[in-house]
């Protein structure tokens, strides 16, 4: 018999969180295979229908539109937006890690001057205020929060960035005469990706609950559209009388982010 070791255990968890993590891409993208009903449908006959109602596993909301289309339908926003925050984050932050490790020198201490001030800076209070100026919508979501999210990755990347610059290939490299964007594109990136992989994984679940929050507070989506944060939004609105509204999206939250989480542990950053 195998013994139980911590080594296990985070694999085992990791393993777990890539099968959650593609439960929820088939999930998201076959919502009317899955229930066979129109999120945005209204009854007013099962208008807080219990779960269980038949026909309904997961009750209605307030207006009669069935819980389990719409926590599918706001799946597909909720994983849509995630993605698209860790992939936008990651990018800039990416870029800005590189050109500040890779210059070196008053270049470099500017560029992380920079980064700290704007770093100092809560990244719910730098999406609130984006927000308000955008307006709403996924794309506004999507901008407010990669642009407040994107410096934990910069210095992750700028210190593997430095740690790169000290190997002796490079110089033998630049003996050989390779120009600088030859040697970010053929030593400094491809060095970098399996990190910037990982840290795309730890920003993906950092999408998803700040849409959640920003949807809570109002400042997300806008109705008819439904994701996650919407619809915990929702039930927090009908809690004293239908508390399964605010339940099915809250746990469908904290899986996704445990799940992304143990994948990102799994990965390799310890």
């Amino acid at each position: 018999m195998r013994s139980i070791t911590p080594a296990r255990i985070r694999k085992t968890f990791g393993i777990g969180g890539i099968l959650f993590f593609l439960f929820l891409v088939v999930f998201a993208i076959l919502p009317g295979q899955l229930t066979g009903l129109d999120p945005v449908r209204q009854d007013t006959r099962l208008v807080l229908a219990a779960p269980g109602t038949p026909g309904h596993p997961l009750g209605c909301d307030f207006l009669g539109r069935d819980n389990l289309s719409r926590l599918v339908s706001g799946s597909g926003v909720s994983l849509l937006i995630g993605l698209s925050v860790g992939v936008l984050s990651t990018v800039l932050g990416a870029f800005w890690g590189l050109l500040s490790g890779y210059a070196g020198g008053t270049f470099d201490t500017v560029l992380m001057r920079l980064l700290e001030v704007w770093y100092a800076l809560p990244e719910l209070l730098i999406a609130t205020i984006l927000m308000l100026v955008l307006g709403h919508g996924i794309v506004s979501v999507v901008v407010a929060l990669s642009i407040g999210g994107w410096m934990g990755v910069a210095r992750v990347v700028r210190a593997e960035t430095l740690k790169i610059r000290e190997q002796a290939y490079l110089e033998a490299a630049r003996s050989l005469g390779a120009t600088p964007l030859r040697l970010l594109l053929k030593h400094f990136v491809p060095n970098l990706l399996p990190v910037l992989f990982v840290l795309l994984l730890f920003r993906i679940p950092g999408g998803i609950l700040g849409e959640s929050t920003l949807s809570f507070l109002g400042l997300g989506l806008s109705p008819p559209a439904s994701s996650w944060g919407t619809l915990v939004n929702e039930g927090w609105k009908a809690l004293p009388l239908t508390p399964w509204i605010l339940a099915f999206p809250a746990i469908m939250i904290i899986l996704a982010l445990l799940a992304f989480q143990w994948a990102g542990e799994e990965s390799g950053i310890r």
